[in-house]
């Protein structure tokens, strides 16, 4: 990345404090980080609700620093005042977001963004998987989705790229209009409207509301491409308040269930999807082959083109997160062949839906992050792998879901049940309220237990899995980020490799 220090401090609208004929030199780079590399780069200082990065700007110019932004008063600050060439803002987080979005205006490519409650981060790299068989693509990393991340992401894109995939994540409103506003998408995908940050937002209708942000700023023209099996996101054709969101958009849903009017679009048709799957042969840990369906319509009828596609994870979240992927492929002019490469050979970010097999079990590992929708939907998957296999799942806390959570607990507890799993492992806080809604739909087989703290779930893991578990069977292990449970997981794999 880079950019003359003139046109930084314009684009920040800063006042700049530093000799004059420096203003003409050029940045290459931007940095949040002290510890990170930073010569000839522009530090900008961020506050959080633990620190404040001013107070380590006067360590950026031994490492080269071109130049550091600041909120705080130049002239008055000793430390920032007899350092080097400072840009003094009201906001650094606000300068990034101005910075990015100006970089990201240099590039005539094609962006997708991609959020939802559920699955967006398999859907971008599907998405991304597939772009990369016809364009240079860039695509989110990690979890380089915020306010934060995502001007991260936008700062490498260089000459060379041909298209970008983009994450956006979020836990208030007004976020994601922000991440918008960087990014200025051509394709918007929203993967699903779920239970995730009810403790901020405290409906799902305000949910609703946050993810549709993500239209705000799009490229005029651009096309929006919605879960159609989700029925908060189908009511967007119904609702006026949205609609005037979307009303010069290019609509496309997808799903499971396929379009009906395949002849002609009378008005009182019903709403259906035009990218769908059928033919679906579930493989267990093998994933599941299905074909892939697309509408194509022209002078009021409606034919459709299709291919079979194997992608190699279990569940059928993935298959509508594949066609997700298929849709913003045809969308992008790449061949149905091509398509089908970039669903066969992606590969998944860590530790979501990864399946690890040992001399004893064999593990889910979907730890990354868990709420209501997207626990049920890797119980589900669970379900799927091996009906002569015996299943158990080590489910923990769903963070951010406010007054809801005990409910919420309780329901993904029933739902367990509900599923045939053998056995349930609650952990944390609402492992109770969890287990609660296990027992109340439980078999006289189905077992469960519940641990307060991690620690003492680590300490008799092992043995409880042994007591009712075979060589081949299998776990799930999910929780929210904030529990760590990739230290389970690390644990489980090492004990059934080398022994206790």
């Amino acid at each position: 990345m880079r950019m003359k220090l003139s046109d930084a401090v314009q684009v920040c609208g800063g006042v700049y404090r530093g000799p004059k004929e420096d203003l003409s030199g050029e940045i290459t780079g931007i940095s949040t980080d002290t510890r990170a590399e930073l010569q000839g780069k522009l530090f900008i200082p961020l506050k959080g609700p633990r620190f404040d990065a001013h107070d380590f700007i006067g360590a950026v110019w031994e490492k080269g620093a071109a130049a550091a932004l600041s909120e705080r008063d130049v002239i008055a600050d000793d430390v920032i005042a007899d350092a080097g060439i400072v840009i003094q803002v009201p906001s650094t987080l606000q300068a990034l977001a101005d910075l990015a979005a100006a970089y990201r205006e240099r590039f005539p490519i094609l962006v997708t963004a991609v959020t939802g409650s559920a699955g967006k981060t398999t859907t971008k790299d599907m998405i991304a998987s597939v772009l990369s068989q016809k364009y240079k693509t860039l695509k989110t990393e990690g979890n380089l989705n915020n306010e934060v991340g995502l001007p991260r992401m936008v700062f490498q894109l260089d000459e060379t790229h041909e298209a970008a995939v983009l994450e956006m994540g979020m836990n208030h409103k007004g976020e994601i209009h922000r991440l918008s506003r960087i990014a200025r998408p051509d394709i918007a995908v929203i993967t699903n409207i779920g239970d995730a940050h009810m403790e901020n937002l405290g409906s799902r209708r305000a949910i609703l509301e946050a993810k549709v942000e993500i239209f705000d700023f799009m490229q005029p023209g651009g096309v929006c491409i919605l879960n159609g099996d989700d029925p908060l996101l189908r009511s967007l054709e119904r609702e006026p308040g949205f609609w005037e969101k979307i009303k010069e958009k290019k609509m496309i849903f997808y799903g499971l269930s396929p379009d009906k009017c395949p002849d002609n679009r009378p008005d009182d048709c019903p709403a259906k999807n035009t990218v769908w799957a059928d033919d679906i042969r579930e493989l267990g840990t093998d994933g599941a082959r299905f074909r892939i369906h697309r509408a194509v319509c022209q002078g009021g009828h409606c034919g459709e083109s299709s291919f079979e596609v194997h992608i190699r994870l279990p569940g059928r979240h993935m298959i509508a997160n594949a066609l997700a992927a298929a849709a913003v492929g045809w969308e992008m002019g790449v061949p149905p062949n091509a398509i089908r490469a970039g669903l066969e050979t992606f590969t998944l970010s860590q530790n979501r839906m990864e399946i690890i097999r040992t001399p004893i079990y064999t593990i889910l590992n979907d730890v990354y992050n868990a709420n209501p929708s997207s626990m049920e939907a890797a119980l589900d998957a669970l379900a799927l792998m091996g009906s002569s296999r015996r299943k158990a799942a080590v489910l923990g806390d769903m963070l951010e879901l406010g007054v809801q959570a005990a409910a919420l607990h309780e329901a993904v507890g029933r739902y367990a049940a509900q599923t045939g799993i053998d056995l349930l492992i609650g952990v944390g806080e609402w492992a109770a309220q969890m287990l609660t809604g296990f027992c109340s739909q439980k078999t006289e087989e189905q077992r469960a237990v519940s641990f307060h703290r991690k620690e003492e779930c680590a300490a008799r893991l092992e043995a409880l899995l042994q007591s009712l578990l075979q060589p081949g069977d299998l776990i799930l292990i999910k929780a929210s980020r904030g529990m760590a449970f990739e230290t389970l997981v690390k644990q489980l794999v090492k004990e059934a490799r080398y022994g206790q």
